[in-house]
């Protein structure tokens, strides 16, 4: 239907301007020749597809060992932040997050919770919390703090004790990135995390 309502109109507008052009007196010009049948049939070239460019891969590592660790972390909140104004600031506390990110070390799957405390000032803020990533095998646990701005980019780091097959090993992670989800980097290795 669609299709027969623009074929129709196209046919008046052509009659129309046909018309309307007779009418001025205005020369037509002289017509032009009509391509050969071989022409008509030969399609217009089309241009080759852009590649899309792929993501590296990130091999996952051996699960053993040190490792430099990359992933994504996407937080979703499970319990809201109570919040309280204290002159130019406004506090949080208390809010309560899973996050559903990967990392390409398997010793990190699991269940990952992190509590968040922030104060905001303005569109900044100083952030801090714990996190615990538990699997099967043992759990990864501890502090971290950082910043966040414009009410969604972070920066945020923290050290995480292993316990379970992961004693005596560390975590430490820097989480970054302008909105959800975020990028995440890393290392696991033996030993205590340092001493501030």
């Amino acid at each position: 239907m669609w299709y027969l309502m623009r074929s129709c109109s196209a046919l008046v507008l052509v009659a129309i301007l046909a018309v309307g052009c007779a009418g001025t007196g205005a020369s037509s010009p002289a017509p032009t020749a009509t391509p050969t049948q071989a022409a008509a049939n030969t399609p217009a070239p089309t241009a080759a597809p852009t590649p899309r460019p792929t993501a590296t891969p990130i091999p996952m590592t051996d699960g053993e060992g040190p490792e430099y660790v990359v992933g994504t972390s996407y937080l979703t909140v499970t319990k809201s932040a109570t919040e309280t104004v204290v002159g130019d600031v406004t506090q949080y506390r208390g809010q309560e997050m899973t996050d559903s990110g990967t990392t390409n070390d398997p010793r990190l799957a699991g269940t990952t919770t992190t509590t968040l405390n922030a104060d905001f000032y303005g569109t900044v803020a100083s952030e801090w919390g714990t996190t615990r990533t538990e699997n099967a095998e043992g759990a990864w646990e501890g502090a971290w703090s950082g910043v966040s701005w414009d009410g969604t980019a972070t920066s945020v780091s923290g050290w995480l004790v292993g316990s379970g097959a992961y004693a005596g090993w560390t975590y430490y992670f820097h989480v970054y990135g302008p909105w959800q989800p975020y990028q995440v980097e890393g290392i696991i290795f033996e030993g205590p995390p340092p001493t501030p």
